[in-house]
C-alpha cells in the first residue's frame, strides 16, 4: 500500500528525470534523449486509447552546432514541487496530486501543472496531467485536462504536504494556502 511519502518520492523522481531530459535535449546525442524519454514514460500508466507524450523532446538528428545554438537560446530550471495532496475518489480509490511549477525561470515560481498518481497493480504510477484553465478566474485554480485519465475528485484533500509556495501569481499563492490549510480545519 502506498502512502503520501511514497507519492512525494515518485513525483520528485519524476521531476528529476524531467530535469535530466530537458538538459539532455539541449546537449546530448539522440540516444541519450530517447533513453530519458523512455525512462520518464515508465512513471506513467496509460489508459487504453489515450496517447501520452513526455514533457521534453526535440527533432532527432540535430548537429552539435544546432544543439549549441538551441542551448544558448533556452534557459531551463528544475520544476519545483509546491505541494502534494492525498484524495479519495468517489469509489474510495486513493489519488495523489502534485502541484508543480514551470520549467523556465519565468514560469518556475507559479503553478505550471498538476499531476495525479495512484496505485496500479501494486505500483504507484502517474495517471494524468493537467494545466491551469486560464479562462477561469482563480482562486481556486481551475485545471484543464492535458493527458492521461480524467480525474473526478470527491472533494477536499484528506492529507497535505506543502513544501514551498508559488509566488509569482497571487491567485496561485492563495490557492496553495487554501489547500495547505484545508486539512487543519477538520
Amino acid at each position: 500500500m502506498t502512502s503520501l511519502s511514497h507519492s512525494i518520492d515518485l513525483f520528485n523522481s519524476y521531476l528529476d528525470t524531467d530535469w535530466a531530459g530537458n538538459n539532455a535535449v539541449l546537449a546530448e546525442p539522440d540516444d541519450v534523449v530517447n533513453s530519458l524519454r523512455s525512462k520518464i514514460m515508465e512513471f506513467w500508466n496509460s489508459v487504453p486509447g489515450v496517447p501520452l507524450s513526455p514533457s521534453f523532446g526535440r527533432p532527432m538528428g540535430m548537429s552539435p552546432e544546432q544543439l549549441a545554438n538551441m542551448a544558448a537560446r533556452m534557459e531551463r530550471v528544475r520544476r519545483p514541487l509546491f505541494m502534494v495532496t492525498e484524495h479519495r475518489s468517489h469509489a474510495g480509490q486513493v489519488l495523489y496530486a502534485a502541484y508543480i511549477g514551470g520549467n523556465k525561470p519565468t514560469t518556475a515560481q507559479a503553478y505550471g501543472g498538476l499531476l495525479y498518481a495512484t496505485e496500479i497493480r501494486g505500483e504507484l504510477k502517474i495517471i494524468a496531467s493537467y494545466r491551469e484553465d486560464i479562462d477561469r478566474e482563480p482562486p481556486p485554480v481551475r485545471w484543464q485536462h492535458v493527458q492521461g485519465a480524467e480525474i473526478p475528485l470527491a472533494g477536499p484533500p484528506v492529507a497535505v504536504c506543502a513544501f514551498r509556495a508559488p509566488v509569482d501569481i497571487k491567485a496561485h499563492l492563495r490557492d496553495w494556502e487554501i489547500l495547505r490549510d484545508s486539512t487543519k480545519i477538520r
